[in-house]
């Protein structure tokens, strides 16, 4: 023994060299798609540091999809929406996360004045039963539907419970995927050495960090894939989501009708057959763009103005584009 004190548990500072290798080292890019998520394709895009780093980004970025599926999945009879939605005029717990989607579900069926509505599915039942026996819907049986719409479909409590009223089904689809889209990105940008993430669901999207992306706003009237884009946009620390396709709809009686319904009167819309909308978070951008596909175009662009850092670009039936002011002229 020479008298020195051990070192071990000690460590030594990189040298000046090895920090600048270490700068000047290229971030890793990681790019993965999954088929079959949320009932669409799902893209995840992670730069971190190093490739350990966005792996362990992509990781909980699906831990948490995977865990709202379990939750918001209506599709899936043993979810915890399918269970709640079951029931019938009782005051049970719900999770944070059904809660705020209920929540926000609530908020923007009143602040559009029913034109967002999570009941409008049943509309949508009576039609496509129509369609298939090639019919005009029963006027009595829409008349009722939308009188159901006029009360709340459920009611939200103190201390996290909720009641549900009533038998209509509930289409929560684009709200419930907003908030996975968000929760799923702020998952993987929380991971260490993550400088951006983009989380893509079946086009509805959310960035965060980095420089953005840009992205092409497709012409809802055509199905080329090599169509030329009616715009694009750049996306940064933010989100995008899209609504309305001018070739969706259904034929009565040889007239076309689109798949898009006012749940204020229950006929098919026959203004707006395309929508693109960036907000600051994927669940206001899916809540504006399914309201913007329904409401007359003046009362859309208000409401989107009302909209803190929200922009939209409408098209009509014409052919018209209509921005809103905040929208960017290029990308």
């Amino acid at each position: 023994m020479d008298g020195r004190e051990p070192t071990r548990g000690l460590s030594v500072a990189p040298s000046p060299l090895a920090r600048l290798r270490r700068l000047l080292r290229p971030p890793f890019r990681l790019r993965s798609v999954y088929e079959r998520m949320l009932g669409t394709e799902l893209e995840l895009q992670v730069v971190a540091g190093t490739r350990a780093q966005a792996e362990a980004a992509e990781r909980a970025a699906l831990d948490e999809t995977e865990r709202l599926t379990r939750i918001l999945n209506r599709f899936d009879p043993q979810s915890e929406l399918s269970r709640w939605a079951g029931t019938c005029e009782e005051a049970l717990p719900v999770s944070p996360d059904l809660w705020q989607v209920l929540h926000a579900a609530d908020g923007w069926r009143i602040r559009t004045g029913g034109a967002f509505h999570p009941g409008a599915d049943a509309l949508g039942a009576l039609w496509q039963q129509a369609a298939a026996q090639d019919r005009m819907p029963d006027p009595d049986a829409l008349a009722e539907v939308v009188a159901r719409l006029h009360v709340p479909l459920w009611t939200l409590h103190g201390a996290g419970t909720a009641t549900r009223h009533g038998p209509l089904p509930l289409g929560l689809n684009a709200l419930a995927k907003g908030h996975i889209v968000d929760r799923a990105a702020g998952a993987a940008f929380a991971q260490p050495g993550v400088q951006a993430v983009l989380v893509n669901v079946g086009g509805d999207l959310r960035t965060l960090g980095g420089d953005g992306l840009t992205v092409a706003v497709a012409d809802p009237f055509t199905a080329r894939d090599d169509a030329p884009p009616l715009a694009r946009v750049r996306v940064r620390n933010a989100a995008l989501a899209t609504s309305g396709d001018a070739r969706r709809g259904l034929r009565i009686g040889g007239v076309w009708y689109s798949h898009l319904l006012d749940p204020r009167s229950g006929q098919p819309v026959t203004h707006v057959p395309g929508v693109t909308v960036i907000a600051p978070d994927c669940q206001t951008a899916d809540a504006l763009a399914t309201a913007l596909s329904v409401l007359p175009v003046p009362e859309g662009l208000a409401l989107v103005e009302a909209t803190p850092g929200a922009a939209a670009l409408i098209v009509t039936w014409e052919g018209a584009r209509r921005a809103s002011e905040g929208w960017p002229e290029r990308a």
